[in-house]
């Protein structure tokens, strides 16, 4: 197998704004491997270019039938880069094998719930003109701040009357987020991501023993170890591509959880829909999906999953089935 990486930057249609800054473009990593004839693409936020390169010597010589035994050699390597190695592994397991990932894998039939949709920080009119926009979709996702008092969530509901979700991003301290819960819960809100920081899983537990909004945790799980380390104190976890390592890890992760006890929500970043199609193939085997990364960008440079109004259909194409816009013939 031969591999080969490039960086992407994507523009967004509207700056899509959080406790953690304005963001106006996604820079991700694609990787590309090669093996008899058949090309298999994986995608990270973060990837590290070095980190890559040294890969590609550890790939020659093996096939995409020894999946885990190539994973093995790069357990050394940060989750983002192992991510989009392990994603253009699975893409090429898939297009050897002639069938979708999914079927692959054994998942074809199972329900897949409906993606949120999230909406940003910004003004209360901004808030309702973006709820209007997205009135035939059933569940929304707020981005909430350190300033957001859970007000915003009332705000959201006097415009739209389906599911709502918040993602708190770590922005309050425990006795602060259980006043925004109670704020949540008289609106309907159904889950509370991240209430506080990352790190502090005491803070987290708390908040979750005493909160009337199930708590799921974000930021705090970032591994298969992590889903035992939160077992008994949160509600559910939030898995992402990016964090966890790549999609063996993620199904680890979700068996592990599934053994705990704990919902589990498939998420993404903001991001091409490269990555978004590869999480999708999973979905069966989740109880929430948070999917929407690839919705806001202006010139995605992949084609994938289509996504209307909450709903997802998976390409039916072997493999991932996420092709390049301009692929080389015999290539995608």
């Amino acid at each position: 197998m031969k591999l080969a990486h490039r960086q992407i930057v994507i523009g967004l249609r509207r700056p899509f704004s959080s406790n953690t800054g304005v963001t106006t473009e996604v820079r991700q990593g694609i990787v590309e491997i090669d093996w008899q004839g058949l090309r298999g693409y994986g995608t990270a936020r973060g990837a590290d270019t070095a980190e890559l390169d040294a890969c590609a010597p550890l790939l020659e010589g093996t096939t995409p039938h020894g999946l885990r035994h190539a994973l093995d050699r790069l357990s050394w390597v940060t989750p983002a880069t192992r991510s989009a190695v392990d994603m253009a592994l699975h893409d090429l397991l898939g297009k050897a094998g002639g069938q979708p990932l999914y079927r692959l894998l054994g998942l074809d039939g199972l329900p897949v719930a409906p993606t949120a949709v999230s909406i940003g920080a910004g003004t209360d009119d901004e808030l309702r003109q973006r709820a209007r926009q997205l009135r035939d979709w059933p569940i929304l996702k707020l981005k909430f701040t350190p300033e957001d008092d859970g007000s915003r969530a009332g705000i959201l509901r006097s415009v739209y009357h389906g599911r709502i979700r918040v993602d708190g991003n770590g922005s309050w301290t425990p006795d602060q987020a259980l006043r925004v819960a109670e704020e949540l819960h008289r609106h309907g809100v159904e889950l509370l991501e991240q209430p506080v920081a990352p790190g502090t899983l005491d803070d987290l537990q708390y908040v979750h023993e005493r909160s009337p909004v199930p708590v799921f945790a974000d930021e705090d799980c970032n591994g298969p170890e992590d889903v035992l380390l939160l077992r008994g104190r949160v509600s559910g976890i939030n898995i992402k591509l990016l964090t966890c390592g790549g999609l063996a890890h993620v199904q680890e992760m979700l068996a592990l959880a599934r053994a705990c006890g704990l919902k589990t929500i498939l998420g993404c970043k903001v991001e091409s829909v490269l990555g978004t199609t590869a999480m999708a193939h999973l979905a069966g085997l989740a109880d929430h999906l948070d999917l929407d990364g690839p919705l806001g960008l202006l010139d995605d440079p992949f084609t994938g999953v289509r996504i209307d109004r909450g709903a997802l259909t998976l390409p039916a194409a072997p493999g991932i089935g996420a092709a390049p816009v301009h692929a080389t013939p015999g290539k995608a």
